[in-house]
C-alpha cells in the first residue's frame, strides 16, 4: 500500500512538472532555438573519455604502471573537456533566444490529455520496475540490470556465503569500480573459507596493482599456490616480479607461463625470458660490485630491451657513485626525461652528454633526434633544424628524410613564416611536439604502432581527412582530441603524420 501510494505521488509530480511549462508558458523559461553544436560535441568527447577510463580501469592485462600512465592521460583530457564545456555553458548563458514569443497561445489540451493518459498507464506498472533493497544498501548504478544483479549476488552471499558467491558479489562490486566493498568481500573467502581458490587471491592482487608491487606479488604467490597452472596468475606473477627486480621469481612464473597453452602461443613472453636470461647475472654482478663498467652493462641490457625506465636506474647510479659527465648515461636520461615531458631538462642533459662525448655528432643517433625534438618543443627553432639536419647526416638519407623534413619545417618556423599559417609542411615540426605530448604512448615514439595502429610507412596515415577525423572524434579506444587540442595543433599533429610519419620508414 505504502508503495502505491509512493508511486502514485511520483506520477502527479511527474504529471505537473512536464504539464505546467504546456499549460501556462509564459511561466517558465523558454527552450533555446536548437542545441549549441560545440556543446554537444564536448559532452560526446567526455562520455567518450569516461568510458575509455571504464574500460582502462577494468583491463588487466596491462602493467599497472602503463595503466596509471593512460589512466592519467585520459584524466586529464577529461578535465580539459569538462573545462572546455564550462567554459562554452558561460559564453551562452547570455545568448538571446532567437524564437519569438507569439501574441496568442492557444492550450495544448490534446498534448496534456495524452501525458496523462501515459503517466497513468506508469502508474499501473508493479514495482518490479527497480529492485528493492534492504535499507542499509546503495544502488550506486542506474542500469537497472546490473543493480538486479547484484540484489541478487548479495542475497545469494546473504543465505549461502561460499566462494562461488562471494566471488561474484565482489567481482560485480569490482565492475561498479565499489574497490572497497569488492576487496572486503574477497577478503572474507580469505579469512572465512578453507581451502581459498586461487581466484581470490589473484583478485585481491589486482587490487593491490595500484598501490603496492610487493602485496601484489605476496597475493600472486599465494594465488600460484593454489592454483599452479592458472596462465594469467603466473604472467601477472612475472610482470609483477619484473617491476620489482625479482628477477629470479618473474624468470620462474614466466617460464611455467610458458608452459601453459596460453603462454605458448605468446612470443613476447620468450623475449623477456630471453631477457631475464641476459640481465640476471649483470644484476648479481652490480649486486658483488656496483662498478662504473657493470652497472652501465645492466643499464645497457635494459635499454636495448627497450626497458628505459629500469636502464636509467642503472645510468643514474652512474652518474651519482662515478661519473657525473659519463655521456651514455647523460644522454639516455635526457630521452626518458624528454619522454616523461620534461623537454627543459632533456635539453641540459644531453648537452653535458655532448660536451663530455666530444660534439653532438659523437653521440647516438636516437640521442640527437630526440635532442632536436627538445630544442623544437621549447621553441628554439634554429638549434632544432640544425639538429635535425645532424641526425639526417649520421642515419643516411633513406632513413633521414622525415628529419629532413622537420628541419625545412623549423626553419620556416624560426623564420616566422609558419605564424598563424596553413600550410602544412611548416607545421611538421609542432606537430612532432604534439604528436609527442599526446600520441607517442600508443602509437610509439616513431609512429611505429603499439596499442595503437602503425603510422609509419602506412598509407592510410596519408590520408588527411582520414586522420583529422580520428584526432577530432576518436577511434575505437583512441579518445577525441578536438577539446584537449587548439585548432592549430590539430592542423600541426595532422600534418606531422600525414606528410613525415606516413612517408618515413620504421
Amino acid at each position: 500500500m505504502l508503495t502505491t501510494i509512493v508511486v502514485g505521488l511520483l506520477v502527479l509530480i511527474a504529471f505537473f512538472y512536464v504539464a505546467i511549462p504546456l499549460l501556462a508558458p509564459d511561466q517558465v523559461d523558454r527552450l533555446p532555438d536548437d542545441r549549441d553544436p560545440q556543446l554537444v560535441d564536448l559532452n560526446e568527447e567526455k562520455a567518450a573519455l569516461l568510458r575509455a577510463i571504464q574500460e582502462l580501469d577494468a583491463r588487466v592485462d596491462l602493467p599497472a604502471e602503463r595503466r596509471r600512465q593512460l589512466h592519467e592521460r585520459y584524466e586529464a583530457k577529461a578535465a580539459k573537456v569538462i573545462a572546455a564545456i564550462d567554459e562554452r555553458e558561460a559564453a551562452l548563458a547570455g545568448r538571446a533566444s532567437k524564437r519569438e514569443r507569439r501574441e496568442t497561445k492557444r492550450v495544448p489540451v490534446g498534448a496534456v490529455v495524452v501525458l496523462g493518459a501515459f503517466l497513468l498507464l506508469a502508474a499501473a506498472v508493479p514495482t518490479y520496475v527497480l529492485p528493492r533493497v534492504s535499507s542499509t544498501d546503495t544502488i550506486t548504478t542506474t542500469d537497472v540490470d546490473v543493480a538486479q544483479q547484484l540484489q541478487a549476488a548479495q542475497r545469494a552471499a546473504q543465505a549461502d556465503p561460499s566462494a562461488e558467491n562471494l566471488l561474484a558479489l565482489g567481482d560485480i562490486y569490482l565492475g561498479l569500480q565499489r574497490l572497497d566493498e569488492a576487496e572486503t568481500t574477497y577478503r572474507r573467502i580469505v579469512d572465512e573459507l578453507s581451502p581459498v581458490p586461487g581466484a581470490a587471491y589473484k583478485r585481491l592482487a589486482v587490487l593491490a596493482l595500484q598501490r603496492d608491487l610487493t602485496q601484489a606479488q605476496g597475493w600472486l604467490e599465494l594465488a600460484r599456490g593454489a592454483e599452479p597452472d592458472d596462465a594469467e596468475t603466473l604472467y601477472l606473477l612475472g610482470e609483477v616480479a619484473f617491476a620489482r627486480g625479482d628477477l629470479e621469481r618473474a624468470e620462474d612464473a614466466f617460464e611455467a607461463f610458458a608452459a601453459t597453452p596460453d603462454g605458448a602461443a605468446d612470443p613476447t613472453v620468450q623475449r623477456r625470458i630471453e631477457l631475464i636470461g641476459r640481465v640476471r647475472p649483470l644484476q648479481a654482478a652490480v649486486l658483488a660490485d656496483p662498478s662504473e663498467e657493470n652497472l652501465l652493462a645492466l643499464g645497457d641490457a635494459y635499454w636495448e630491451a627497450s626497458e628505459p625506465q629500469k636502464a636509467v636506474e642503472s645510468y643514474f647510479k652512474v652518474l651519482t657513485d662515478h661519473d657525473a659527465t659519463q655521456p651514455r648515461a647523460l644522454a639516455r636520461t635526457g630521452q626518458l626525461l624528454y619522454l616523461a615531458g620534461r623537454p627543459s631538462d632533456a635539453v641540459g642533459a644531453i648537452e653535458r652528454a655532448a660536451v663530455s662525448a666530444g660534439g653532438v655528432a659523437a653521440l647516438e643517433p636516437d640521442a640527437v633526434m630526440t635532442l632536436a625534438d627538445a630544442y623544437a618543443q621549447t621553441g628554439a627553432w634554429e638549434e632544432a633544424a640544425r639538429t635535425y639536419d645532424l641526425y639526417a647526416e649520421l642515419v643516411g638519407p633513406e632513413l633521414g628524410a622525415a628529419a629532413k623534413a622537420l628541419a625545412e619545417s623549423a626553419r620556416t618556423q624560426a623564420s616566422g613564416g609558419a605564424a598563424g599559417g596553413t600550410d602544412a609542411t611548416s607545421l611538421a615540426a609542432v606537430g612532432r611536439q604534439v604528436f609527442s605530448a599526446n600520441c607517442v604512448e600508443c602509437h610509439g615514439q616513431r609512429g611505429e604502432g603499439g596499442m595503437g595502429a602503425q603510422l609509419a610507412g602506412n598509407p592510410r596515415a596519408a590520408n588527411e581527412a582520414n586522420v583529422r577525423d580520428a584526432v577530432r572524434f576518436g577511434r575505437g579506444m583512441m579518445p577525441a582530441f578536438q577539446a584537449a587540442l587548439a585548432p592549430e595543433q590539430v592542423d600541426a599533429v595532422v600534418a606531422y603524420v600525414t606528410r613525415v610519419l606516413s612517408q618515413s620508414e620504421l
